[in-house]
């Protein structure tokens, strides 16, 4: 009942404000948040009487001219009630919203917010409070949420039911409520500690934390940058906590690296510096040390945290061989609004039960979703099953291993899911296929690595746009991305760089050549045909250049690679924040059958013969099409366009 006026009174505001007016009066929904909280306080025993004595709900109806000096001195005085909430009222978004905008907001919330009794009642300000932020904020770019279903798979998989939570990247505080809603659920109760740096999203923390009654009593937010200035300290030191829950930004480049080199609070002093260009391990190891001696963690990861090289590399081998990595729970991609990026949820426990010593739980829940048209989420059954299996810790076929950490130093730390299962399941061109990588391993015939029988580099450097500009080099053709198409490559198209290279033969694209994309999401692979001239290929290929042309043909490498199994090789291998990366050393470690030159064709011709097959086929369909278009009378206004 609440959320559904709560919908009404959201339908009520677009229609009064209209999207113009909304947009262009940036800070609106945060002075709706703002008032919503007043009218809470009103309504509340330990400030209801002092606020009343200044104006009542009623009595701000009917100040229209004059509205904002009567709300400045209510906010003035619950700040002074509530100290905690100093400076979340009275800021810049007070100063700058229109006086006739503000009274408006007034006039709505007593039309269509909630009534006094309401307001009085367990829990419905806080549901309210909930759905203006999901209505008005979620969708938008300038604020990033952790989704519900994550959300309760992060609290449910720590079952925080006493003690301290903490959140060093807090938002808007929604985990910090989630978290104390769950142990009240359970009888129990938790203190919550946060920190947020962006000073919007701190003010709307700090109202969440005051509608849903946890401020100032059982917790609080401080403004601050968690790695440069942690707020939460005891005697110079970073306090600790029982459970720590954190979404932090992802990729972030300006973390603080400079600062973290000489870190008083010692938090990277037993580990590698984290990468001066990306600080997601910052961020995890803010939240190691920040745990008691028994302490839990839940982190939302992106997936390159797991399986990036050099200090990343060598930081989650630490924490390997330490010990602290409980589970990790590989997630779908586009759960977040906007993106598709492949995240995890990482489990730190500082003190694992004895059978779990030595060992990581891994679990491939990446096909656990419901989805909209643009995005995807966990329901109560995806978190319960997850949770479920995070609970039983014993292996489940396609879905759960526990893997010693002798495994995960077997395949250099990288904690890619697709290492550490049996069958794999693989989305190809033909649907789902399950490979069993080690019945391949230990099975087929002559298996041989790539790097023993080609050369594997990557091509050139291409040149930043100001080097282009003052043309610095010899000007060559260069091969991208966007000129292979259909495991072609378009000559025709091939733009020319200043290029400058000691090695220019190394990277001068011989017939012959495989070259295979090493970054992006979408695979290129094309054999590079006989051709006049010298053309160079580009950093973005890594080009395979065979020892023996005559023992192994470069197109049955290359229609290996376009298989399922080489399918699995690069998903294997993939390094990227948001797409795959490959590095010559990944394709070099790559394995396939070394057959007889006879075979190998053989294998060719049947493929050649299938797409062919496919090619006429969609000749057909397209003519089919073309002519019942022309039975309906729109066939003379179409026309296929010639390549």
């Amino acid at each position: 009942m609440i959320r559904d006026k709560a919908l009404r009174f959201v339908q009520e505001l677009k229609d009064q404000f209209g999207k113009k007016e909304m947009e262009a009066e940036k800070g609106l929904a945060v002075e709706l948040f703002k008032l919503h909280a007043l009218f809470f306080a009103m309504e509340d025993e330990k400030y209801g009487e002092k606020l009343a004595n200044i104006v009542t709900r009623e009595e701000m109806k009917n100040r229209p001219g004059n509205v904002k000096e009567i709300i400045r001195s209510s906010y003035r005085m619950l700040e002074s009630l509530e100290p905690s909430l100093s400076g979340v009222f009275l800021n810049d978004s007070f100063t700058n919203i229109g006086e006739n905008s503000l009274y408006k907001l007034v006039v709505l919330l007593e039309r269509y917010g909630l009534s006094r009794t309401e307001y009085q009642s367990d829990g419905a300000a806080a549901v309210f409070f909930e759905t203006l932020i999901k209505e008005l904020l979620a969708s938008s770019k300038d604020y990033d949420f952790t989704p519900d279903g994550l959300a309760r798979l992060m609290i449910r998989a720590l079952k925080p039911t006493g003690g301290s939570v903490y959140d060093g990247t807090a938002g808007i505080a929604n985990l910090l409520v989630e978290a104390h809603r769950y142990a009240k659920t359970e009888g129990k109760d938790v203190s919550v500690f946060g920190q947020e740096i962006h000073e919007e999203l701190y003010g709307i923390g700090k109202l969440n934390l005051f509608v849903n009654r946890i401020l100032p009593d059982r917790g609080d937010l401080k403004l601050g940058d968690t790695i440069r200035d942690p707020k939460w300290l005891e005697d110079g030191r970073l306090m600790q906590f029982d459970y720590i829950l954190m979404n932090f930004p992802f990729g972030l480049r300006d973390w603080g690296y400079e600062f973290a080199v000489n870190d008083p609070y010692h938090r990277f002093d037993f580990y590698d510096l984290p990468s001066k260009s990306l600080g997601d391990y910052s961020f995890i190891l803010h939240a190691l040390a920040s745990l008691k001696p028994e302490g839990k963690a839940a982190l939302i990861v992106p997936f390159g945290t797991l399986v990036r090289g050099a200090a990343e590399r060598k930081i989650r081998s630490m924490l390997i061989k330490d010990d602290v990595i409980e589970s990790i729970v590989f997630l779908p991609n586009h759960l977040f609004s906007g993106t598709a990026l492949p995240v995890a949820l990482l489990l730190l426990n500082k003190h694992k039960p004895d059978h779990k010593k030595g060992k990581v739980q891994i679990i491939n829940a990446e096909g656990d979703y419901e989805r909209t048209r643009t995005q995807k989420y966990l329901t109560s059954k995806h978190v319960r099953k997850i949770v479920e299996t995070l609970e039983a810790y014993e292996n489940k076929e396609k879905y759960s291993r526990i893997v010693k950490i002798d495994e995960i130093a077997e395949n250099n730390w990288d904690l890619n899911p697709t290492l550490y299962f049996i069958h794999v399941e693989l989305d190809t061109e033909f649907g789902k296929i399950v490979f069993n990588k080690k019945k391949y391993e230990n099975e087929a015939e002559n298996l041989v690595h790539i790097g023993d029988i080609a050369e594997v580099i990557r091509g050139v450097n291409l040149p930043l746009r100001r080097e282009t500009e003052n043309g610095d080099g010899e000007l060559f053709p260069v091969i991208q991305l966007r000129d292979i198409e259909n495991g072609e490559i378009r000559f025709d198209s091939i733009d020319q760089f200043p290029v400058q290279t000691r090695d220019l033969q190394r990277v001068t694209a011989r017939p012959g050549d495989i070259l295979v994309s090493g970054r992006g999401t979408q695979k290129k692979i094309a054999v590079v045909p006989e051709y006049d001239g010298t053309i160079l290929v580009s950093h973005m290929f890594i080009i395979i250049r065979l020892h023996s042309p005559e023992e192994i043909s470069p197109e049955y490498v290359k229609r290996f690679l376009e298989s399922p199994v080489g399918q699995y090789y690069f998903e294997a291998h993939q390094s990227g924040s948001i797409g795959t990366v490959l590095t010559p050393s990944d394709i070099r470690s790559v394995e396939l059958p070394l057959l007889p030159v006879e075979r190998q064709r053989e294998m060719i011709r049947q493929l050649e013969e299938a797409d062919e097959i496919l090619r006429k086929a969609c000749e057909i369909r397209k003519e089919k099409y073309l002519e019942a278009y022309q039975k309906i009378g729109i066939g003379p206004f179409i026309r296929p366009v010639s390549k």
